[in-house]
């Protein structure tokens, strides 16, 4: 059986299309696998965000939440800074002096109550009250000055020290 030149070609042309189908076949199998492998990954990154980006939301609505109870929660010595104030004590005093700081820090959040007065921003007030030396507490007419204990404030002015726990 022999073929003539033109069937010949013929059959190498039917060889070389199949050949061309099926790799076509194979190339379209593999870009469908690497499509898949990158939608695979695409969804994987997507969840990866989504879930860091909850976690972060936990943690800040944490952290706000616990910032605002903890500012908002009483300190120690509310009743005893609010009873100082309602008699009208008043402490002079400095941001930059660190005795002034001292005093104000033994109050923690209760210092909020207390009738501070700058005297860096109030020079006249606290030169016509006698101030040389800050912190100066004046109670009931009388100035004291220097950092006081509790004791003694409590005991010039009559209010109560009650630590809260």
């Amino acid at each position: 059986m022999d073929l003539s030149k033109k069937e010949r070609q013929q059959l190498r042309l039917e060889k070389l299309r199949e050949e061309s189908l099926e790799a076509q076949k194979e190339h379209d199998a593999d870009q469908q696998q690497h499509e898949n492998r990158q939608n695979e990954l695409h969804s994987s990154r997507t969840r990866k965000l989504v879930i860091a980006g909850v976690v972060g939301l936990v943690l800040v609505i944490g952290i706000v939440s616990f910032s605002l109870l903890s500012s908002a929660s009483e300190g120690q010595f509310d009743s005893f800074a609010k009873c100082l104030s309602e008699k009208g004590a008043i402490v002079y005093g400095n941001d930059f002096c660190s005795y002034t700081q001292k005093q104000l820090s033994w109050f923690g959040k209760s210092r909020k109550y207390l009738n501070y007065v700058k005297c860096a921003e109030n020079k006249e007030l606290c030169n016509s009250k006698g101030v040389k030396v800050t912190p100066t507490w004046e109670i009931n007419g009388q100035t004291y000055g220097e950092v006081q204990t509790f004791e003694k404030l409590s005991a010039v002015s009559g209010c109560s020290i009650f630590i809260k726990q």
